[in-house]
């Protein structure tokens, strides 16, 4: 079956993951030095226990996001393939999608997915009578 616009639907999605990989690793950087330098007393930090337990939370929230993001990259090419391939568990695939999409349904990439898992779910097979080495049959 063709189902060119759910793959390109998901690799698009998981392209925008890759880049909200990327953008999660900064901010996981900027706010890791940040805490580390509150944590050791540095003099010229004017910071309290409460600022820094702050951009603790925030990085280990960042390092949360990068983990996401990587995971649904993955599986967003693998899914991608695999519903281009149109393997047995296509339907599968699409509810996978549907729950992935939910998970970051505030992001393109969600948002995408998402649209691909009903794409996937909804798309009707058409059964034909006879096989693909046969040809037309002129009756």
């Amino acid at each position: 079956m063709n189902r060119q616009a759910e793959f390109i639907l998901v690799i698009i999605g998981a392209s925008f993951s890759i880049l909200s990989f990327f953008v999660a690793i900064l901010y996981a950087a900027i706010f890791g030095i940040n805490a580390v330098m509150m944590t050791t007393g540095n003099s010229y930090m004017y910071a309290d226990s409460s600022e820094t337990i702050v951009f603790w939370i925030f990085t280990v929230g960042a390092i949360i996001a990068v983990i996401f993001t990587v995971i649904s990259a993955i599986f967003g090419f693998i899914g991608a393939f695999k519903i281009k391939n149109d393997v047995p568990k296509v339907k599968l695939f699409g509810i996978c999608f549907i729950i992935l999409g939910g998970l970051q349904i505030f992001t393109i990439s969600g948002i995408l997915f998402v649209i691909a898992g009903i794409l996937t779910l909804t798309k009707k097979e058409y059964k034909t009578n006879h096989k693909e080495d046969e040809g037309i049959k002129w009756e």
